[in-house]
């Protein structure tokens, strides 16, 4: 996904956005109704947070759920309770995972 796209799901049907392609009346509309349904950002992030990491199969390979899981890490707020290091250690989870998940945390801003 590029920086100027989001995907949304509406009835479990994902319809990606081009926020470029959309005009500024549009850009504003969208804003203020996302803002209105979904609130504080401090609650979406606590959701976020709470959710398994199956749920971030985009963001993240398979295997290495399937070697999260495995040592317990279930949910987003247990991986970022990791370390790098702690991460680093884990026998199973290579370069291109680590790599997977240090861009997986940076893009939930932490």
């Amino acid at each position: 996904m590029k920086e100027h796209e989001i995907d949304i799901y509406l009835d479990g049907v994902k319809t990606r956005l081009d926020l470029r392609k959309m005009d500024y009346t549009s850009l504003r509309t969208l804003s203020l109704k996302l803002q209105r349904i979904l609130g504080d950002n401090v609650y979406i992030h606590d959701m976020v947070l709470e959710n398994d990491l199956y749920y971030f199969r985009q963001e993240l390979s398979g295997k290495t759920i399937s070697t999260l899981h495995k040592l317990g890490i279930i949910t987003v707020a247990d991986l970022m309770a990791c370390s790098y290091g702690d991460l680093a250690a884990i026998e199973g989870l290579e370069n291109k995972s680590l790599s997977e998940i240090v861009g997986f945390i940076k893009e939930l801003g932490k």
